[in-house]
């Protein structure tokens, strides 16, 4: 017997939802473990291979914000950022572990995403510190 496609959809999205899940709990463990090492490698890199999966994996289940968001909050996981600002690290992965959860937690009950503004705010800062900071090209 062969899966109609919506079921098939259904399934992947349970699944995503799942795996989702156990991402922001990783996501949430890295940013305590940012709030004592700040500076520490090995953790930016798992909050980075965190983001980088949620971000695939929701723009693979079409839940475009949510992939949107995690591409712009890639963008401060850098190690320029870590070194300049590693103690805004914290902050920016605890926020946006919550953030995720409200969007997944919407997503599910096909309602309205929560508004994210927090996050976007410590992302723009994040972002802006760091022009400040590049060397300008001649």
């Amino acid at each position: 017997m062969s899966r109609l496609p919506d079921d098939r959809n259904n399934e992947l999205r349970a699944l995503f939802f799942e795996s989702a899940a156990e991402l922001l709990q990783g996501l949430n463990e890295a940013g305590l473990e940012l709030e004592a090492r700040p500076s520490d490698e090995e953790v930016i890199r798992r909050v980075r291979r965190i983001v980088h999966t949620l971000k695939g994996d929701s723009a693979a289940c079409g839940l475009n914000k949510l992939s949107e968001l995690a591409h712009e909050l890639e963008d401060v996981l850098t190690p320029q950022v870590a070194g300049a600002h590693g103690a805004d690290l914290p902050e920016v992965v605890l926020t946006a572990a919550d953030s995720f959860a409200a969007m997944l937690a919407a997503y599910q009950k096909d309602a309205k995403l929560p508004s994210v503004d927090a996050l976007h705010k410590i992302i723009r800062r994040l972002l802006r510190r760091r022009a400040l900071r590049m060397p300008r090209l001649k």
